[in-house]
């Protein structure tokens, strides 16, 4: 792709680990509920990275695939799935077809919803969302059609979850790990570990909602034991050269949650462990304004990214930068590394070659109508501004046609 001056930071490669990514612009693990029933790779799953891929991404996060049977029972979001030999067919060609389209692809590895969803989690505490807390734009778009704001149902406290047991914790620590070497064999670029805005794994970090009083509690070094224990077992499958990173938020804005303070001291203990990348989300569900912000970069992304790039040496993925200019000037000034999409490449896929080529692409409006919304009402995402998001199977120009160029190893 011909580079212009406008965007030359954006357009930089970039070493994750070993791997050699063509520009700073991710696409944003986010889900789609386009699996099918029983969370297998189909037509309309490849063709959705495809499109991103297609559309000039240099690097695709797919969205949370579950690492354990007992997650994959509980959602009913349809999430890819891979902790079984069985999902690797339908996943390995998802990978191939990305590579085919000249992205490189990262899972993410989730290991469970914990409180936020029909899950254990480590402590017996339910969450809600205060009405404050809402994403004011997206109200405002819902009313002005007539709709009703889907996060109202979180207003008052949740159900109590069940509380994890220790044997049940280490449970999911091993297959976190095997999911990981499951996705190696399926010739993934890498893996990111899923623990941010207040899905399990966050969950174990956040004093807010970790209560425990054994080794997986009390102090930051219990409350990242889930953390690294997953980690360091998941080095011992797959070596030093396969790329792992981890999501976390940059803070959680919630009363006595886990603050931007603790995140650094987690993002440095876990560089010193050998992790490749940190990639920032922010807030939760209890704090959806800042997970969904109504602005562009958010209202603390980018600090937050910041600060961290002068403590660590690895690279940092900003999320929710739909302004080119803004992430030219972030990347450009070193605040961070990559900047992440998400809505934006449900809005325009081919975002990142029409910036390349000085043409402006659809912009996402912040409405959470066609993405979030549809979604937390279990129905597949579409999108205000783009009719063909989750109609990508029909076009062809996402499937691939011969002759095929060699993208894939014996094993």
């Amino acid at each position: 792709m011909k580079k212009i001056k406008k965007y030359e930071a954006l357009f930089q490669p970039i070493k994750i680990g070993k791997v050699e990514i063509k520009n700073r612009i991710a696409f944003a693990a986010i889900m789609q509920y386009g699996t099918s029933l029983c969370g297998d790779v189909n037509e309309q799953v490849k063709a959705w990275y495809a499109a991103r891929a297609k559309g000039g991404t240099g690097l695709i996060f797919t969205g949370a695939i579950n690492s354990n049977e007992r997650a994959a029972k509980a959602s009913p979001y349809r999430n890819l799935n891979l902790y079984d030999l069985r999902h690797l067919f339908g996943i390995t060609e998802l990978v191939e077809v990305v590579h085919a389209f000249d992205s490189k692809i990262f899972a993410q590895l989730s290991p469970g919803p914990g409180r936020q969803g029909i899950f254990p989690a480590p402590s017996a505490i339910p969450y809600h969302t205060p009405e404050e807390n809402f994403p004011k734009r997206a109200v405002a778009e819902h009313k002005k059609r007539g709709l009703p704001f889907p996060f109202a149902v979180y207003r008052s406290n949740g159900p109590i979850p069940p509380v994890l047991s220790l044997e049940e914790i280490q449970w999911i620590e091993d297959e976190w790990a095997n999911s990981v070497e499951l996705a190696k064999r399926c010739n993934f670029d890498g893996v990111e570990l899923h623990s941010a805005h207040g899905y399990l794994g966050f969950g174990f970090l956040s004093p807010r909602s970790n209560k425990r009083d054994d080794m997986y509690g009390g102090s930051l070094d219990n409350r990242m034991r889930f953390l690294v224990n997953a980690y360091t077992k998941a080095r011992k499958k797959v070596g030093n050269e396969f790329c792992i990173g981890f999501r976390i938020s940059g803070d959680e804005h919630m009363p006595g949650g886990l603050v931007h303070e603790e995140i650094i001291q987690i993002c440095k203990r876990m560089e010193g462990m050998g992790v490749d990348f940190i990639h920032l989300s922010d807030g939760s569900f209890e704090a959806a304004n800042r997970l969904f912000p109504d602005e562009d970069g958010g209202p603390h992304n980018l600090e937050h990214s910041e600060s961290l790039k002068r403590e660590l040496k690895i690279p940092v993925i900003t999320p929710s930068v739909h302004d080119p200019d803004l992430g030219e000037e972030a990347v450009k000034k070193g605040r961070t590394d990559m900047i992440s999409l998400g809505r934006g490449l449900i809005a325009d896929p081919a975002w990142v070659n029409k910036i390349a080529a000085g043409k402006t692409p659809t912009h996402c409006i912040f409405c959470l109508i066609g993405c979030i919304s549809r979604i937390v009402n279990f129905l597949p995402v579409r999108c205000i501004v783009n009719s063909e998001a989750g109609f990508e199977q029909y076009n062809p120009e996402y499937k691939l046609s011969p002759p095929f160029k060699k993208n894939w190893e014996i094993y």
